[in-house]
């Protein structure tokens, strides 16, 4: 190719990508957000298979001293300080093994502890990080929850204010 074609290209992407950005966003304002035509790779998160498929879902059980249960929540409420979108690599960095919990320093049990203080509305004195994963089957015309299984449980004790 040409130095002057790259260019052409180039600037033309340049142009286009904002200009259809700014299209759906308007469009999506009056009624409901269209798919662009350009958009970067998404990555899958549901696992399909033969006539299922299988969703992980991760918890926070938060546990208040003399509690009996915990208080059950999503790590969207638990971090709403985090975009949606960046809460599943949040997770993964983490909470995703038991010895990501086991690093955490003093400084970060602290900061977990304040809050999920006021996140659940306790006084937290443990959370438990709980991976399940979900199993659905389908066939043509319904969806039915199979089961669910536990993938792991991580402990973290809190430090005291």
């Amino acid at each position: 190719m040409k130095t002057k074609t790259v260019r052409t290209i180039f600037i033309a992407v340049l142009i286009y990508l904002p200009l259809q950005y700014g299209i759906v966003g308007i469009v999506g304002y009056h009624h409901s957000e269209p798919w662009p035509a350009f958009v970067f790779p998404g990555f899958k998160s549901v696992h399909v298979y033969d006539n299922g498929f299988e969703i992980q879902q991760t918890y926070f059980d938060v546990y208040a001293d003399g509690a009996d249960e915990p208080e059950r929540m999503l790590p969207q409420y638990f971090f709403p300080d985090l975009p949606l979108s960046q809460v599943p690599g949040f997770l993964r960095t983490h909470f995703q093994s038991s010895e990501d919990v086991q690093q955490l320093s003093p400084g970060a049990r602290n900061w977990l502890k304040h809050h999920a203080d006021a996140a659940a509305g306790v006084d937290a004195s443990r959370i438990d990080v709980v991976t399940e994963m979900n199993y659905y089957s389908h066939d043509e015309m319904s969806l039915r929850h199979d089961s669910t299984a536990v993938k792991h449980i991580f402990s973290i004790e809190l430090a005291v204010r």
